[in-house]
């Protein structure tokens, strides 16, 4: 039933593509692949406007991750924001990963997905559902999981008491690689673009 929710929620197509990847293939990344941690935080911008900030780090231990195709990779996020009068609000997200990694990568991306405040009062992260995956086909598959208050966040959904989200949203994203002489290194932070799906 969970999975069935989650569907609904992500607006997951019902067409399936044929499988390009095996049973085992799936294995290995989901044993290599992980949402090492999820923050919620106020953020404010550099001419002090307000957003809410969900920030995600994903982590791959295989030991030479740029053998991955990382444009295959997607974040999906849902996350609920409540406000000063108790109106819930829903901002969803997909973004897909870069292609381009440096080659040092050392398979530690960093995510954070920005809901601008605007003219709402004492906005607030009260739930979401992050999941890390990879198209396989049209399809999507999730490989890692993370929620915060889900089931109360789904209920309202289901009973069509959160609105959407009505304010900017955009997902920024950077990752760890080695650089010669200086160890590990931050790349420059990039806006994520939103995958329609």
């Amino acid at each position: 039933m969970k999975i069935n929710l989650l569907l609904a929620v992500f607006s997951a197509s019902t067409l399936m593509a044929y499988a390009e990847l095996s049973a085992d293939e799936l294995k290995v990344f989901k044993n290599e692949l992980e949402i090492a941690g999820v923050r919620a935080e106020t953020w404010k911008g550099e001419d002090r406007s307000k957003f809410e900030r969900l920030g995600v780090n994903t982590f791959q231990s295989n030991d030479d991750p740029n053998n991955y195709d990382m444009s295959r990779f997607r974040l999906r996020l849902v996350v609920e924001l409540t406000d000063k009068d108790d109106i819930t609000y829903l901002a969803k997200f997909t973004g897909q990963a870069p292609e381009d990694y440096d080659s040092e990568y050392l398979g530690e991306d960093y995510w954070g997905l920005y809901m601008a405040h605007g003219d709402l009062e004492r906005l607030k992260i009260s739930g979401y559902i992050v999941q890390y995956g990879i198209m396989d086909g049209e399809t999507f598959i999730a490989l890692a999981e993370e929620e915060k208050k889900s089931k109360e966040m789904l209920e309202r959904v289901r009973e069509r008491t959160t609105k959407l989200f009505p304010n900017k949203v955009y997902l920024r994203h950077y990752y760890i690689y080695t650089k010669t002489g200086f160890g590990s290194t931050e790349s420059t932070p990039v806006n994520i673009r939103l995958v329609k799906e």
